[in-house]
């Protein structure tokens, strides 16, 4: 490339993320170690010393171009098997979401929107904050488990489950041992599946979305970032999601007065990060969740 130099170029490549689908080889007369080692950590497949034999050339670019080749049909493969997984996962969660949302009395739109409002405010978070550091694939875990963050309220009794009013302080703690009682649930499930991420996010949104940013909220007292992010994210999508959707206690809150009481701290502290992550997201969110969800139906009985 014009004005560059042969490591500018692989500098650029690398930025641009082109080099990781396509295998480059570099010839240069330079051999010192440090050179050769700066061209491996660009991302050069291979380094050549000139001068050099056309013969072994073509053969280590025919090398080069099998290995990449397997490479390719190997990431296939594994994201073959990867999206069938998450597509076996999907399936069980809508089930168990779409069960909990008959047995809660919420509408069938809630896990939706709870999903959708965290992969909104996740990637917000990922362009904002050089701290915290989750992939495409880790969003999109964090997203699904996040349609198990009640499950513990299957063992809340109905009358307080379902109550149109207010609460007693009794019935109360009663309610917030949803908490620890879904994940000792999934606790208990992902001792079946060590090691699996999905399962620990979900655990983490089950326990901790109740936490508040200044230690108020509930089941350990946690704050800052004690709290997980998968469980702060899912936080402020539930609370906005109570806010904006019809109740058996309570009407629906207009879109810019529910984030409005958000911003204001009427529904507890969250991470100061989270709440420009969410004014940035406001309008998309309306746009999001104005648009009909695919929704799992089960038939009444």
């Amino acid at each position: 490339m014009p004005g560059m130099n042969g490591f500018e170029v692989l500098g650029d490549l690398s930025r641009r993320s082109i080099i990781d689908n396509l295998p480059v080889i570099m010839i240069s007369s330079e051999d010192s170690d440090d050179v050769v080692l700066r061209a491996y950590e660009l991302g050069a497949s291979d380094y050549v010393n000139r001068p050099f034999d056309s013969r072994v050339v073509r053969r280590r670019v025919s090398n080069t171009i099998r290995l990449y080749a397997k490479q390719r049909r190997l990431t296939s493969l594994l994201s073959q098997q990867y999206n069938e997984r998450v597509k076996n996962s999907r399936m069980l969660i809508d089930i168990m979401a779409g069960v909990m949302e008959l047995r809660n009395g919420e509408s069938g739109g809630h896990v939706t929107n709870i999903e959708k409002l965290t992969e909104l405010l996740l990637g917000c978070l990922a362009h904002r904050s050089d701290n915290i550091s989750l992939d495409n694939e880790e969003r999109s875990m964090i997203a699904l488990a996040s349609a198990l963050h009640d499950i513990g309220k299957m063992s809340i009794d109905d009358a307080i489950l379902n109550k149109p009013g207010r609460l007693t302080p009794e019935e109360f703690e009663i309610m917030k041992t949803h908490t620890t009682i879904g994940a000792d649930m999934l606790h208990e499930l992902g001792r079946h599946h060590a090691g699996n991420a999905l399962m620990e996010y979900a655990y983490q949104i089950a326990r901790w979305h109740h936490e508040r940013w200044d230690g108020k909220g509930y089941p350990d007292g946690l704050k800052g970032d004690e709290i997980p992010i998968a469980a702060q994210v899912v936080s402020v999508a539930d609370v906005y999601d109570a806010l904006a959707s019809v109740r058996v206690y309570k009407d629906a809150i207009p879109h810019e007065e529910a984030i409005q009481m958000i911003l204001d701290g009427k529904c507890g502290t969250f991470n100061p990060l989270l709440l420009d992550c969410l004014l940035e997201v406001q309008d998309r969110i309306a746009e999001t969740l104005a648009r009909p969800a695919d929704v799992v139906a089960f038939p009444t009985i």
